[in-house]
């Protein structure tokens, strides 16, 4: 059952301080949040109201969005109204509409947050039972199980143990108005399918499925804090930052009785999903230079560590250096000096020497590309960069973070590493040379 002094007490039970707090409520106009908005207005909190309008439905998202304009009960608090484009954001995204409306929805929540101690949203038992069934069957593990916290930094979801059923009941009680949106009903949405075939069925068996789901989810998340105290020294253990990167031992991993629960344990944390993590495992002792994606994050197998970062757009780096000063821009210093028989070279390969007569300008700084080679010092021929880096060990990810520099068609120097030898200083022909040396990380101006 539902009610004010109900639902009051169970806030207690989340903040016992709740009638101190700033709250800043997402109000669709839709029947949960309507209710939700109603009970804080009941219980004199001091809230303001988010509405977002995607423009997903036409005129019926207009209406949304003056309805909640017009809800007598919000004529105290101050209502945030956002609109989208949200096709024109989702467009070359390869990412569902519902996806990217979430993402706008809660980046606008973000930035909106600094003024109120919490954000609330009407997500109820209904909706945690829906996200259980959805994490199964996409493939979970002890915190999918967990659905939907109650707690997420800023949010918090205070109407989590009460079904659709009780807050339908308390709207026909007190008669709350709400606009009805037809999407919910389409079942071409999975969480909809769920909604109206799954969970129908599954009360032909127990008519009480949503309670006893909300019983089960409460079980599961204090299994998963049990659990999350054992398994989070593990991952720290086996998880090495280095700069931005993180590396996990691969021999490590195959002597540990539970390495697949580890490995498991640190990608999740990355957003790998539990399909791509079983094949990673499986992958362990097979070829190197393999790559794995999740949304926000890329793996590289590489011989013996898996090597974590984070997935960006990949850029056309083309630098145009016009004149040879214009290298201190980009973490290089740069001398001239007249050619003598007592040039003293150094081994470092941080530093080049150049024949000044040899470089036609504009020179040029870029990423490595297929087909790129140079003439290495020892070999009277050419060589390909690929097959190069491959004789050094450099791993695809490290490949990407290297500068080229460049003089007309001709590579002058894979920086950092070796220099072609048709740039090099000649005894009795070289007048001036330069010194080049590298003083600054490849990655700051190629990322």
């Amino acid at each position: 059952m539902l009610n004010a002094e109900i639902f009051a007490d169970h806030f207690t039970k989340l903040l016992k301080d709740f009638k101190t707090k700033k709250y800043l409520l997402a109000v669709s106009g839709g029947l949960d949040s309507s209710v939700l908005a109603y009970l804080f207005h009941q219980i004199n909190l001091s809230f303001d109201v988010a509405h977002c309008n995607f423009h997903l439905r036409g005129v019926e998202s207009n209406l949304d969005m003056e309805f909640v304009k017009s809800i007598p009960y919000l004529s105290n608090s101050k209502i945030f109204i956002k609109e989208f484009d949200t096709f024109a954001e989702q467009k070359d995204s390869k990412r569902s509409i519902e996806m990217v409306a979430r993402e706008l929805r809660y980046q606008w929540f973000e930035e909106l947050a600094h003024d109120y101690d919490y954000i609330v949203t009407a997500h109820h038992a209904d909706d945690n039972a829906e996200t259980l069934l959805l994490n199964l069957t996409r493939g979970t593990g002890l915190k999918g199980l967990t659905a939907i916290p109650t707690f997420n930094n800023k949010i918090i979801r205070p109407l989590l143990p009460f079904t659709a059923e009780e807050i339908k009941n308390f709207a026909t009680e007190n008669q709350i108005p709400f606009r009805t949106d037809q999407t919910n009903f389409s079942t071409q949405f999975h969480r909809n399918k769920i909604r109206h075939q799954i969970i129908p069925v599954l009360k032909t068996i127990n008519p009480k499925v949503i309670d006893t789901f909300s019983q089960n989810i409460e079980i599961f998340k204090s299994q998963y804090d049990f659990f999350s105290d054992s398994i989070n020294p593990l991952k720290k253990a086996y998880l090495e930052q280095k700069n931005k990167k993180y590396h996990i031992s691969i021999d490590k991993l195959l002597l540990e009785k539970h390495g697949r629960l580890i490995l498991y344990e640190i990608l999740t944390d990355f957003n790998f999903n539990s399909t791509v993590i079983y094949d990673i495992f499986n992958r362990l002792g097979t070829q190197s230079g393999k790559y794995f994606y999740s949304p926000t994050h890329q793996l590289l197998k590489n011989r013996k560590e898996l090597i974590i970062s984070e997935k960006k757009e990949e850029k056309a780096i083309n630098i145009v250096i016009n004149d040879i000063k214009e290298l201190k821009n980009y973490g290089f210093s740069v001398e001239l000096y007249k050619n003598s028989s007592k040039i003293t070279f150094s081994d470092d390969k941080k530093t080049i020497y150049i024949d000044k007569n040899k470089l036609v300008f504009p020179l040029y700084i870029r990423k490595w590309q297929a087909g790129d080679y140079f003439h290495p010092y020892g070999l009277t021929g050419k060589k390909k960069l690929s097959d190069f880096f491959t004789d050094n060990k450099i791993n695809r990810l490290k490949k990407k973070e290297i500068p080229i520099l460049w003089s007309s068609d001709k590579i002058v120097w894979i920086v950092g590493l070796a220099a072609d030898h048709r740039f090099a200083i000649e005894s009795k022909k070289t007048k001036e040379y330069y010194v080049i040396r590298q003083i600054c990380e490849n990655s700051e101006f190629l990322s």
